[in-house]
């Protein structure tokens, strides 16, 4: 006896196989963060612009996931604005699972944490610091680095994605060039929630 796939809706449409034993679909593909965004579970996270007074390092932004899915992070732009008496390289690092430091206990909210679904009441669960000059993070593993000796620039940290799952945290730690007594520094990141099974 033959099995026959029929419209769920009640309708009465039957799927057809073709005389070479294809069945005949007509399918629409989305990338990932099409459907996290139609899904409501798409973000836009940016510190907004941090002056930055000296050539040491501060700690310009942190965030702690608490949701209960894997939470996507497809790119992180660390955007730099020209120094003043600056000369020589910057250092941006971003670090993995740290808990401690200034920024922390500061605790500035970033300045925005939006849904990409300008229509959806979904937020993200956790804790999400901007920095400012001298902010320190003092513990976690170094996870990426680079540096830069030119400014007025975008740096991209979209090599692959990175994942955070509940209790996993990141951080992104800047040092401006040598006497640098002024520079603007804003980091955002486009992320995601992924409700679908891996």
């Amino acid at each position: 006896m033959a099995f026959q796939i029929e419209n769920g809706v009640g309708n009465g449409y039957r799927a057809k196989v073709d005389s070479t034993f294809r069945l005949h679909t007509d399918a629409v593909s989305r990338s990932e963060r099409e459907q996290a965004v139609l899904l409501g579970n798409c973000f836009n996270i940016s510190t907004g612009p941090i002056t930055l007074t000296s050539a040491n390092a501060s700690a310009v932004f942190y965030m702690c996931y608490e949701g209960e899915v894997p939470f996507v992070i497809e790119e992180i732009l660390v955007i730099l604005g020209g120094t003043t008496g600056g000369a020589g390289d910057a250092l941006i690092e971003i670090l993995k699972n740290p808990s401690t430091g200034t920024i922390v206990s500061n605790a500035v909210e970033v300045n925005t944490n939006t849904n990409r679904d300008f229509s959806s009441s979904n937020v993200l669960s956790g804790s999400f610091y901007k920095g400012t000059e001298a902010d320190t993070i003092t513990n976690g593993d170094i996870f990426a680095k680079t540096t830069r000796n030119s400014f007025g620039t975008v740096i991209a940290f979209d090599g692959a994605p990175i994942v955070l799952r509940k209790g996993n945290s990141i951080a992104i730690r800047y040092t401006p060039p040598a006497s640098n007594t002024s520079q603007s520094c804003t980091v955002a990141m486009t992320a995601l929630e992924e409700e679908t099974e891996v």
